[in-house]
């Protein structure tokens, strides 16, 4: 099926621990306690079995794709702004059978209905190409040779995370 170039903001840490174990997977100490987010991710393993990505129940390594790269602005949405502190963006490629990739902006609707208590049909689950717009991949782990680089995150409007965006 080919290979997927994604790229995903993690702590030093858990870099840290990719490269000594060879594998990152998700843990669900890293998945924020708020806004029913712990339920959402809950939906997302689900809806990663029903696709025949098993997470062994761990939340998923969360990435993104596209060919749009990630400016400043994208890393202080998706990881606080200002950009936590020790964070690091990874570029990868992955086996493209093991990404479930959705709609991010559907998928922030729906994380805005289980907060609002409305039990919300999530449609973010549908297959989503990944093209020229932001697009959330979940995987079910992350290995180390699949790493192409790791560099801090886009602090400034100039810098981005794709590659070919910078050449």
């Amino acid at each position: 099926m080919g290979e997927v170039l994604l790229w995903s903001f993690q702590p030093a840490a858990r870099v840290a621990e990719l490269h000594a174990t060879g594998q990152l997977v998700g843990a669900w100490e890293y998945v924020p306690s708020g806004l029913s987010i712990p339920e959402a991710y809950g939906a997302m393993v689900a809806a990663m079995e029903r696709a025949g990505l098993s997470t062994q129940g761990r939340p998923p390594v969360w990435t993104w794709g596209g060919s749009c790269g990630v400016a400043v602005e994208d890393a202080h949405m998706l990881v606080g702004d200002p950009p936590w502190e020790g964070y690091v963006t990874l570029e990868f490629s992955a086996p493209a059978e093991l990404v479930l990739a959705s709609d991010y902006g559907v998928w922030n609707d729906y994380l805005y209905n289980l907060a609002d208590g409305v039990d919300p049909v999530p449609r973010w689950d549908v297959p989503t190409p990944i093209a020229d717009k932001l697009v959330q991949v979940c995987l079910p782990f992350m290995r180390a040779e699949w790493v192409r680089e790791v560099r801090p995150l886009p602090r400034s409007p100039d810098e981005v995370t794709d590659r070919a965006a910078r050449a």
